[in-house]
Protein backbone atom coordinates (compact mmCIF):
# COMPACT_ATOMS: atom_id res chain seq x y z
CA UNK A 1 0.00 0.00 0.00
CA UNK A 2 1.14 3.49 -0.74
CA UNK A 3 -0.82 5.29 1.98
CA UNK A 4 0.91 6.59 5.09
CA UNK A 5 0.70 3.94 7.83
CA UNK A 6 -1.49 4.73 10.82
CA UNK A 7 0.70 2.76 13.23
CA UNK A 8 3.98 0.97 12.71
CA UNK A 9 5.30 -1.22 15.52
CA UNK A 10 8.83 -2.61 15.25
CA UNK A 11 10.47 -5.33 17.34
CA UNK A 12 8.15 -4.90 20.31
CA UNK A 13 9.09 -6.80 23.45
CA UNK A 14 7.33 -6.61 26.78
CA UNK A 15 7.66 -8.31 30.13
CA UNK A 16 5.95 -8.10 33.50
CA UNK A 17 8.77 -8.72 35.92
CA UNK A 18 10.57 -11.83 34.69
CA UNK A 19 7.60 -13.00 32.61
CA UNK A 20 7.85 -12.21 28.88
CA UNK A 21 4.46 -11.64 27.27
CA UNK A 22 5.52 -10.21 23.89
CA UNK A 23 8.55 -11.24 21.89
CA UNK A 24 9.75 -9.34 18.80
CA UNK A 25 6.35 -8.19 17.47
CA UNK A 26 6.24 -6.08 14.31
CA UNK A 27 3.13 -4.93 12.48
CA UNK A 28 1.81 -2.09 10.37
CA UNK A 29 -1.76 -0.79 10.25
CA UNK A 30 -2.93 1.08 7.15
CA UNK A 31 -6.04 3.13 6.33
CA UNK A 32 -8.90 1.22 4.73
CA UNK A 33 -7.46 -2.10 5.89
CA UNK A 34 -8.89 -4.67 8.29
CA UNK A 35 -6.39 -6.67 10.34
CA UNK A 36 -7.65 -9.41 12.64
CA UNK A 37 -5.46 -10.35 15.61
CA UNK A 38 -6.13 -13.81 17.01
CA UNK A 39 -4.54 -15.90 19.72
CA UNK A 40 -5.29 -18.05 22.77
CA UNK A 41 -5.74 -16.72 26.28
CA UNK A 42 -2.44 -15.40 27.59
CA UNK A 43 -1.08 -14.75 24.09
CA UNK A 44 -0.39 -11.08 24.85
CA UNK A 45 -3.25 -9.61 22.79
CA UNK A 46 -4.40 -7.21 25.54
CA UNK A 47 -0.85 -6.07 26.26
CA UNK A 48 -0.20 -5.41 22.58
CA UNK A 49 -3.43 -3.38 22.38
CA UNK A 50 -2.37 -1.26 25.36
CA UNK A 51 0.97 -0.58 23.71
CA UNK A 52 -0.63 0.38 20.40
CA UNK A 53 -3.08 2.64 22.26
CA UNK A 54 -0.13 4.27 24.09
CA UNK A 55 -1.52 3.20 27.47
CA UNK A 56 1.73 1.49 28.40
CA UNK A 57 5.25 1.64 26.98
CA UNK A 58 6.92 -1.52 25.67
CA UNK A 59 9.99 -2.89 27.43
CA UNK A 60 11.80 -2.43 24.13
CA UNK A 61 10.99 -1.67 20.51
CA UNK A 62 9.38 1.29 18.79
CA UNK A 63 5.85 2.37 17.94
CA UNK A 64 5.33 5.14 15.38
CA UNK A 65 1.87 6.68 15.10
CA UNK A 66 0.63 9.03 12.42
CA UNK A 67 0.69 12.60 13.73
CA UNK A 68 -2.63 13.49 15.34
CA UNK A 69 -3.96 9.98 14.86
CA UNK A 70 -7.59 9.66 15.95
CA UNK A 71 -8.40 6.26 17.44
CA UNK A 72 -11.84 4.89 18.22
CA UNK A 73 -11.80 2.03 20.73
CA UNK A 74 -14.57 -0.49 21.27
CA UNK A 75 -14.12 -2.53 24.47
CA UNK A 76 -15.26 -6.12 24.92
CA UNK A 77 -18.09 -5.01 27.17
CA UNK A 78 -19.13 -2.28 29.55
CA UNK A 79 -20.93 -2.45 32.87
CA UNK A 80 -23.60 0.17 33.60
CA UNK A 81 -25.14 0.34 37.07
CA UNK A 82 -28.70 -0.94 36.88
CA UNK A 83 -29.94 1.92 39.05
CA UNK A 84 -28.55 4.62 36.77
CA UNK A 85 -31.25 6.34 34.65
CA UNK A 86 -29.31 6.30 31.39
CA UNK A 87 -30.85 6.01 27.95
CA UNK A 88 -29.03 4.87 24.83
CA UNK A 89 -29.29 8.44 23.57
CA UNK A 90 -27.66 9.89 26.67
CA UNK A 91 -24.97 7.19 26.66
CA UNK A 92 -24.02 8.22 23.13
CA UNK A 93 -24.17 11.91 24.02
CA UNK A 94 -21.63 11.30 26.79
CA UNK A 95 -19.24 10.05 24.11
CA UNK A 96 -19.33 13.32 22.22
CA UNK A 97 -16.30 15.57 22.46
CA UNK A 98 -18.61 18.58 22.79
CA UNK A 99 -21.08 17.33 25.37
CA UNK A 100 -23.05 20.55 25.48
CA UNK A 101 -23.98 20.25 21.82
CA UNK A 102 -27.31 18.44 21.55
CA UNK A 103 -27.02 16.76 18.18
CA UNK A 104 -30.08 14.65 18.92
CA UNK A 105 -32.38 17.67 18.75
CA UNK A 106 -35.10 17.01 16.19
CA UNK A 107 -34.28 20.33 14.59
CA UNK A 108 -30.72 19.22 13.96
CA UNK A 109 -29.69 18.49 10.39
CA UNK A 110 -30.45 14.85 9.63
CA UNK A 111 -27.36 14.70 7.47
CA UNK A 112 -24.96 15.20 10.35
CA UNK A 113 -22.37 12.51 10.72
CA UNK A 114 -23.87 11.50 14.05
CA UNK A 115 -27.19 10.69 12.45
CA UNK A 116 -25.39 8.85 9.68
CA UNK A 117 -23.71 6.63 12.25
CA UNK A 118 -27.00 6.01 14.04
CA UNK A 119 -28.70 5.16 10.75
CA UNK A 120 -25.82 2.98 9.57
CA UNK A 121 -25.96 0.90 12.76
CA UNK A 122 -29.78 0.91 12.90
CA UNK A 123 -29.98 2.46 16.37
CA UNK A 124 -32.86 4.90 15.75
CA UNK A 125 -35.45 2.79 17.54
CA UNK A 126 -33.19 2.26 20.57
CA UNK A 127 -32.36 5.86 21.45
CA UNK A 128 -35.00 6.15 24.19
CA UNK A 129 -34.41 2.68 25.63
CA UNK A 130 -32.59 2.27 28.98
CA UNK A 131 -29.04 1.20 28.19
CA UNK A 132 -29.36 -1.64 30.73
CA UNK A 133 -32.22 -3.25 28.79
CA UNK A 134 -30.68 -3.65 25.35
CA UNK A 135 -29.61 -7.06 24.08
CA UNK A 136 -26.01 -8.18 23.71
CA UNK A 137 -25.99 -7.56 19.97
CA UNK A 138 -27.61 -4.16 20.40
CA UNK A 139 -25.05 -3.16 23.03
CA UNK A 140 -22.20 -4.05 20.70
CA UNK A 141 -23.68 -1.84 17.99
CA UNK A 142 -24.06 0.97 20.53
CA UNK A 143 -20.42 0.62 21.61
CA UNK A 144 -19.36 0.62 17.97
CA UNK A 145 -21.35 3.80 17.34
CA UNK A 146 -19.76 5.48 20.34
CA UNK A 147 -16.30 4.59 19.04
CA UNK A 148 -17.21 6.09 15.66
CA UNK A 149 -18.24 9.40 17.24
CA UNK A 150 -14.53 10.23 17.46
CA UNK A 151 -14.36 10.15 13.65
CA UNK A 152 -11.48 7.69 13.98
CA UNK A 153 -8.80 7.07 11.42
CA UNK A 154 -8.16 3.79 13.22
CA UNK A 155 -10.88 1.69 14.81
CA UNK A 156 -9.72 -0.84 17.40
CA UNK A 157 -12.22 -3.53 18.37
CA UNK A 158 -11.46 -5.78 21.34
CA UNK A 159 -13.34 -9.05 20.76
CA UNK A 160 -16.41 -7.21 19.43
CA UNK A 161 -18.65 -10.30 19.17
CA UNK A 162 -18.09 -11.64 22.67
CA UNK A 163 -21.41 -12.77 24.14
CA UNK A 164 -23.27 -12.26 20.85
CA UNK A 165 -25.15 -15.08 19.10
CA UNK A 166 -24.15 -16.31 15.65
CA UNK A 167 -26.63 -14.13 13.78
CA UNK A 168 -25.55 -11.09 15.78
CA UNK A 169 -21.90 -11.85 15.04
CA UNK A 170 -22.57 -12.04 11.31
CA UNK A 171 -24.49 -8.76 11.40
CA UNK A 172 -21.81 -6.97 13.40
CA UNK A 173 -19.06 -8.12 11.03
CA UNK A 174 -21.20 -6.82 8.16
CA UNK A 175 -21.53 -3.42 9.86
CA UNK A 176 -17.77 -3.26 10.46
CA UNK A 177 -17.08 -4.06 6.81
CA UNK A 178 -19.50 -1.37 5.64
CA UNK A 179 -17.99 1.18 8.04
CA UNK A 180 -14.50 0.50 6.71
CA UNK A 181 -15.72 0.98 3.15
CA UNK A 182 -17.70 4.15 3.94
CA UNK A 183 -15.25 5.96 6.22
CA UNK A 184 -11.96 4.53 4.93
CA UNK A 185 -10.63 3.96 8.44
CA UNK A 186 -8.21 1.23 9.35
CA UNK A 187 -9.57 -1.53 11.57
CA UNK A 188 -7.70 -3.70 14.05
CA UNK A 189 -9.99 -6.39 15.41
CA UNK A 190 -8.99 -8.70 18.23
CA UNK A 191 -10.54 -12.15 18.40
CA UNK A 192 -10.12 -15.22 20.56
CA UNK A 193 -10.39 -17.60 17.64
CA UNK A 194 -10.88 -17.88 13.89
CA UNK A 195 -14.30 -19.54 13.82
CA UNK A 196 -15.80 -16.61 11.92
CA UNK A 197 -13.77 -14.07 9.98
CA UNK A 198 -15.40 -11.37 7.90
CA UNK A 199 -14.82 -11.82 4.20
CA UNK A 200 -13.19 -8.40 3.85
CA UNK A 201 -10.40 -9.07 6.36
CA UNK A 202 -7.15 -8.16 4.64
CA UNK A 203 -4.83 -9.97 7.00
CA UNK A 204 -4.93 -12.24 10.04
CA UNK A 205 -2.11 -12.24 12.58
CA UNK A 206 -1.84 -15.24 14.89
CA UNK A 207 -0.22 -14.18 18.16
CA UNK A 208 1.10 -16.43 20.91
CA UNK A 209 3.60 -14.05 22.56
CA UNK A 210 5.30 -13.97 19.17
CA UNK A 211 3.72 -13.77 15.70
CA UNK A 212 3.25 -17.41 14.75
CA UNK A 213 1.91 -16.75 11.27
CA UNK A 214 0.06 -14.15 9.24
CA UNK A 215 -1.86 -13.85 6.01
CA UNK A 216 -5.33 -14.60 4.63
CA UNK A 217 -7.77 -16.42 6.94
CA UNK A 218 -7.66 -19.54 4.76
CA UNK A 219 -3.87 -19.62 4.83
CA UNK A 220 -3.59 -19.01 8.57
CA UNK A 221 -6.15 -21.70 9.44
CA UNK A 222 -4.06 -24.26 7.55
CA UNK A 223 -0.71 -23.17 8.94
CA UNK A 224 1.04 -25.75 11.18
CA UNK A 225 1.82 -23.09 13.81
CA UNK A 226 -1.87 -22.14 13.99
CA UNK A 227 -3.00 -25.76 14.15
CA UNK A 228 -0.52 -26.47 16.92
CA UNK A 229 -2.21 -23.79 19.03
CA UNK A 230 -5.87 -24.30 18.12
CA UNK A 231 -5.92 -27.86 16.84
CA UNK A 232 -6.91 -29.15 13.45
CA UNK A 233 -10.36 -29.41 11.93
CA UNK A 234 -10.63 -25.83 10.75
CA UNK A 235 -11.30 -27.06 7.23
CA UNK A 236 -14.86 -27.52 8.51
CA UNK A 237 -15.09 -23.94 9.74
CA UNK A 238 -17.11 -21.54 7.62
CA UNK A 239 -14.42 -19.04 6.73
CA UNK A 240 -15.57 -16.41 4.27
CA UNK A 241 -13.46 -16.32 1.13
CA UNK A 242 -11.66 -13.14 0.15
CA UNK A 243 -10.04 -12.96 -3.26
CA UNK A 244 -7.08 -10.64 -3.64
CA UNK A 245 -3.33 -10.84 -4.12
CA UNK A 246 -2.16 -10.28 -0.55
CA UNK A 247 0.80 -12.40 0.43
CA UNK A 248 -0.11 -15.66 2.14
CA UNK A 249 0.92 -16.88 5.54
CA UNK A 250 4.44 -16.29 6.81
CA UNK A 251 6.03 -19.17 8.71
CA UNK A 252 8.47 -17.04 10.63
CA UNK A 253 8.38 -16.97 14.42
CA UNK A 254 10.05 -13.59 14.73
CA UNK A 255 8.04 -10.85 13.12
CA UNK A 256 5.89 -10.15 10.09
CA UNK A 257 6.85 -7.98 7.17
CA UNK A 258 3.92 -5.63 6.72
Amino acid sequence: MTTTPLITAKNINHAYGDKTVLNDISLTLHPNEIVTLIGPNGAGKSTLLKILLNLIQPSSGQVHRKAGLRIGFMPQKIQVDASMPLSVQRFLELGLARRSQNLFNKKANDTTELYEIINDLKLNDLLNHPIQQVSGGEMQRILLARALLRQPELLILDEPVQGVDLQGQTELYHYISEIRQKYGCGVLMVSHDLHIVMKSTNKVLCLNQHVCCSGLPQAVSGNPAFQEIFGQGFEEVALYEHHHDDRVCSHTHGHTDT
